[in-house]
C-alpha cells in the first residue's frame, strides 16, 4: 500500500537528495547540472533525447530497469532555455529516480506491471510535490516572498509558485505553532455575529 509523506518528510527528502549532489545551497540549478551530477556518482544513470514525433505518449520518462529518463527534443531544449514548464517535466521525472519508484513512469496513469492504478497516480502526485521541492526548497525559500518572487528567483511558473508558497507558508506555520490565518470571509461573518451580541472567542485582528 503507497505510504502518503509529509510535507516535512518530502522536505527532507528533497534536501538530503541535493545535498548529496552539492546543490543543497544552489538558488535554482539546472535540469542539466543535476543530470550531469547524478551520473558522475551513478554511471548507470543515463538520459536520452527523443524526437517529438517520436514520444507522442509523454512529454518525459522515467525508466527505472534502464536508469534512464529520455524526454522530447522540445522538452530538453526548453529546458536548456531555463523555461518553467520543460524544467518542471524534467524534475518531476528526477523526483521518480530520486524516491526510488519503480517502473516505467511518465505523467500518465495506465498500468504498469503489478502497480494498480492508485498507486502510479499516488506516485505521480509524490513526484510532482518533490519537483517543486527540488526547483525551490523551503529553506531557500525567503520569507514572505511573493508567489511572483518565488516564480521569478526559482524559475517556476506562476501556478506552481503560488501552490509552493501555500506549502512553504503551511511548514512554517506549524513550525512556529501558528494556527492557519482565517479567510477574510469567515473573519466578517465573525465580526457581524459579535456586532449582534454574540460572544466571539476567535481574535480578528481588528
Amino acid at each position: 500500500m503507497a505510504t502518503y509523506r509529509t510535507d516535512e518528510q518530502m522536505e527532507e527528502i528533497g534536501r538530503a537528495f541535493l545535498r548529496g549532489l552539492g546543490l543543497e545551497n544552489q538558488v535554482a540549478p539546472d535540469a542539466m547540472t543535476i543530470i550531469n551530477k547524478i551520473k558522475r556518482k551513478n554511471d548507470k544513470f543515463n538520459y536520452r533525447r527523443v524526437p517529438d514525433n517520436q514520444m507522442r505518449d509523454a512529454e518525459a520518462r522515467w525508466n527505472s530497469d534502464l536508469r534512464e529518463i529520455s524526454m522530447r527534443e522540445s522538452v530538453f531544449t526548453g529546458m536548456q532555455h531555463g523555461d518553467a514548464h520543460p524544467r518542471f517535466v524534467v524534475f518531476h521525472e528526477l523526483s521518480h529516480y530520486a524516491l526510488g519508484h519503480k517502473g516505467t513512469r511518465n505523467r500518465g496513469t495506465e498500468r504498469v506491471r503489478d502497480y494498480s492504478v492508485g498507486d502510479i497516480k499516488h506516485e505521480e502526485t509524490e513526484a510532482s510535490r518533490l519537483a517543486v521541492i527540488l526547483m525551490a526548497p523551503e529553506h531557500l525559500v525567503p520569507e514572505n516572498a511573493t508567489a511572483e518572487e518565488i516564480s521569478e528567483k526559482f524559475g517556476m511558473s506562476l501556478t506552481a509558485a503560488i501552490l509552493r508558497k501555500e506549502e512553504i507558508d503551511r511548514i512554517r506555520r506549524r513550525r512556529r505553532g501558528e494556527l492557519r490565518p482565517l479567510p477574510e470571509s469567515i473573519k466578517e461573518f465573525l465580526r457581524d455575529a459579535r456586532a449582534q451580541g454574540i460572544e466571539i472567542r476567535t481574535k480578528l485582528d481588528d
